[in-house]
C-alpha cells in the first residue's frame, strides 16, 4: 500500500523554506455524460458481489478525457505560438471533408519548452509508453514513472509523489524547473498540476522512499523493453 503527504501553505514567507510553488492546475472531469460514467463504475455482480465493471469505452473515454484536459493546460502555460497551431489544426480537422485522403491530425505542442520534469500515471507500461508517444517524451522523461511502476507498482496517486521522489534522488530538480503531474482516475477524470522548483534540491537519495535503492536505478532492461 501507498501513501503519500505534502504540506501547502499560502503564507509569502513560506518561500523562504518551500521546495516547490504551484504554478497551474487543471481538473476536469465527465460524470455527466453517460458513456463515461459507467465506463468503469463499482457495482454487486449476479451473485451480489462487489466488484469494479470495465465497460469497452473505457479506453475512449480516458483518451478523451486526457486530450481535453491537456488542451486546457496548454492554453495556460505555452506560448503564443504553440497555442495558435493547435488551434488551427482544431479548426482543420473539424472542417476536413470526409471524403478527403489527407489525415489531418491534431498539432502536439512541444510541453518540453515550458515544463521539464514529468510523473505520469502508473497504471502499466503501456500507459505509460502511449502517453509518452502522444506528449513526443524521451525515455529519460518516462524512467521515473518506469522506475516507480518496478519498484512500487501501481499505488494510484501516491505514485506521482514516487516519480517525484526518484527525480529528487537523483538530483534532476534543478532551481526553476517546472514539474508535470499527470493523474488519472474513475469518475472519470484527469487532473494536471504544474510545480515550479523554488531552492536547490539535494540529500533525497538519503532521506527519501529511494534511500535504499535508488542507486540500483534506472534498470535498463526496464527502459527498453515491455
Amino acid at each position: 500500500m501507498g501513501s503519500a503527504a505534502i504540506l501547502l501553505s499560502n503564507k509569502k514567507e513560506s518561500k523562504n523554506t518551500s521546495k516547490y510553488k504551484l504554478f497551474c492546475a487543471v481538473r476536469t472531469q465527465r460524470a455527466f455524460e453517460d458513456k463515461a460514467y459507467l465506463s468503469a463504475i463499482r457495482e454487486e455482480n449476479s451473485n451480489g458481489k462487489l466488484g469494479v465493471t470495465l465497460n469497452r469505452d473505457l479506453l475512449q473515454v480516458a483518451a478523451e478525457i486526457l486530450r481535453t484536459n491537456i488542451t486546457i493546460l496548454d492554453s495556460k502555460i505555452l506560448p503564443f505560438s504553440d497555442k495558435l497551431w493547435h488551434g488551427v489544426s482544431i479548426v482543420r480537422k473539424k472542417f476536413a471533408h470526409k471524403d478527403q485522403d489527407i489525415n489531418y491530425n491534431y498539432y502536439v505542442p512541444n510541453f518540453k519548452t515550458v515544463v521539464q520534469h514529468f510523473c505520469l500515471p502508473t497504471s502499466g507500461r503501456p500507459l505509460i509508453r502511449d502517453i509518452a508517444k502522444g506528449l513526443k517524451l524521451s525515455e529519460r522523461d518516462i524512467e521515473p514513472a518506469l522506475m516507480t511502476l518496478h519498484r512500487f507498482g501501481n499505488q494510484s496517486s501516491s505514485s506521482l509523489w514516487y516519480e517525484l521522489c526518484y527525480m529528487e534522488a537523483k538530483e534532476r530538480v534543478k532551481k526553476g524547473d517546472r514539474v508535470w503531474q499527470l493523474g488519472m482516475g474513475t469518475g472519470p477524470k484527469c487532473n494536471s498540476v504544474v510545480w515550479e522548483c523554488m531552492r536547490p534540491i539535494v540529500g533525497e537519495s538519503s532521506i527519501g522512499p529511494w534511500a535504499d535503492c535508488v542507486q540500483k536505478y534506472p534498470i535498463t532492461a526496464i527502459n527498453q523493453g515491455d
